[in-house]
């Protein structure tokens, strides 16, 4: 999908026109917003990449258990993708409506008794902003004015005004987003399943 920026600078400057502060041409140290986004925008991408399944940025993969067992709690361990970011739930074969899989993430191992391979759905790191799609381009741009309002337009104001916006725009288009795909399985509590 074909997103509405094509590189960072283009993002961050997105982001500075919600602030109405002028454009950058690059990260570099030319001016307080350049070092800002020089120092802050990929922390802040991956933070904002990983406060939501978007469909974008699923990756998929069939993993193979380490060699070497966790010492205790889970009979398996695997390493995790070099872009993994965060775990949503998971199920037998990636299925919606498959049976859930218990499993945990500990440092950069996945944690579960689930026997090898373990067909990890997960949310990967996105680091081509071509990639973006317009509703997270966005949210995104909403979510990087705030984190950067105080330093670069000095002014407390923007930052509650954007972080609004951020939240705002996160919900609508996280919406949209699940709205597109089949839904997620109900966590039903155990001590439901167990009467």
């Amino acid at each position: 999908m074909a997103g509405t920026v094509n590189t960072k600078v283009d993002m961050a400057n997105l982001a500075l026109s919600h602030l109405k502060e002028p454009a950058i041409q690059d990260f570099d140290f030319s001016s307080v917003a350049s070092r800002w986004f020089r120092n802050n925008y990929v922390a802040k991408r991956d933070a904002y990449l990983a406060m939501h399944d978007w469909d974008f940025a699923m990756g998929l993969a069939m993993i193979g258990a380490d060699t070497i067992r966790p010492p205790f709690r889970w009979r398996f361990q695997y390493s995790l993708p070099s872009d993994f970011l965060r775990l949503p739930v998971q199920t037998e074969n990636g299925d919606h409506n498959g049976h859930r899989i218990k499993a945990e993430v500990v440092g950069a191992k996945l944690m579960t008794d689930y026997q090898p391979p373990f067909p990890l759905r997960y949310v990967a790191r996105v680091d081509s902003e071509a990639r973006f799609p317009p509703l997270f381009v966005n949210g995104f741009s909403f979510f990087l004015a705030a984190g950067a309002a105080h330093v670069i337009a000095g002014k407390n104001s923007l930052v509650q005004t954007m972080q609004e916006a951020a939240e705002s725009s996160l919900d609508l288009a996280g919406t949209v987003d699940a709205e597109q795909s089949t839904p997620e399985p109900m966590e039903v509590p155990e001590i439901i399943t167990e009467r």
